[in-house]
């Protein structure tokens, strides 16, 4: 992407960075809750810019109205995902005589929906139907970025109080202080809305808890990265999900941002995840 293009971009925006023709390899980048593709666009950059095929959509409700956003729940937010790697497959095929092979790349709630379709994508055995196999994406690989499996035990319990109270389900929390990352030489991160509402927090408690039931489904190569002064999300969520993964040990990678808070593809830190995740593109995808 040139420099005049660049700038010209709403990163806001849903964005979809072609790789070179008869290229097979696509990577699905899937932004946090109430953000953007924003989040990720210049990782997203620097993954295309390797010769991958590169999709970030905008999830459901998302950089809009709050009254859009307090309408959706998990369900509408994880669809919005699996239609983009459905797309994504789809385009793949349509150019490639080699079979789409696609990694998934999450930031924070990105990161629970990257593992719940890495559960029901998995990669198929060679005894399964090629046409099945051809028609249908398959998740070679996997990287999630601060990604919660669970919140502090007192936030919880207050998002679960009040999204359950008459009067007080409608409220929405402040996002006061913008974005949660270090860096200060980046232009100031796009939000809207700017309040995260309490029934919409709900349900992401409810993705959570779904997510950990069923980690032990998740068995592709993954890359596993947290920030050590995360203020958004718990760096002990680092550790449960790092043990509870199906994934081999042989496969798993855990790196810890000394340096970092949460939104590590933007923060003081981001060459050390862009490098990371393109290692680990190249050894699985």
């Amino acid at each position: 992407m040139s420099a005049d293009s660049a700038a010209s971009t709403d990163f806001t925006q849903p964005q979809r960075l072609r790789g070179s023709a008869g290229q097979h390899r696509g990577v699905l980048l899937i932004h946090g809750f109430t953000g953007s593709p924003y989040e990720l666009h210049l990782l997203a950059q620097r993954i295309h810019s390797a010769g991958y095929h590169c999709a970030l959509p905008r999830l459901a409700g998302h950089h809009d109205s709050l009254s859009a956003l307090a309408k959706t729940r998990w369900p509408d937010w994880l669809a919005s995902a699996e239609d983009a790697l459905h797309a994504l497959h789809r385009e793949i095929a349509a150019q490639s005589a080699q079979p789409p092979r696609i990694a998934i790349v999450g930031l924070s709630m990105g990161g629970l929906l990257t593992l719940d379709l890495a559960r029901r994508y998995p990669v198929l055995g060679a005894s399964d139907e090629a046409a099945v196999a051809a028609q249908r994406p398959q998740i070679v690989a996997i990287s999630t970025l601060a990604t919660p499996l669970f919140l502090h035990p007192r936030s919880e319990r207050a998002i679960r109080r009040i999204a359950r109270t008459p009067g007080l389900r409608a409220l929405a929390v402040p996002k006061l202080f913008g974005g949660d990352i270090r860096e200060t030489q980046t232009p100031r991160l796009p939000l809207k809305p700017k309040a995260m509402p309490f029934v919409c927090l709900d349900s992401l408690l409810d993705l959570m808890a779904l997510v950990r039931g069923r980690l032990s489904d998740v068995r592709q190569p993954a890359l596993l990265m947290h920030g050590l002064h995360d203020h958004t999300v718990p760096y002990a969520s680092l550790a449960e999900l790092s043990r509870g993964l199906g994934t081999a040990a042989s496969q798993l990678r855990v790196v810890a941002l000394p340096r970092s808070y949460h939104l590590l593809p933007l923060d003081v830190e981001r060459e050390i995840v862009f490098a990371e995740v393109l290692a680990h593109l190249d050894r699985s995808l």
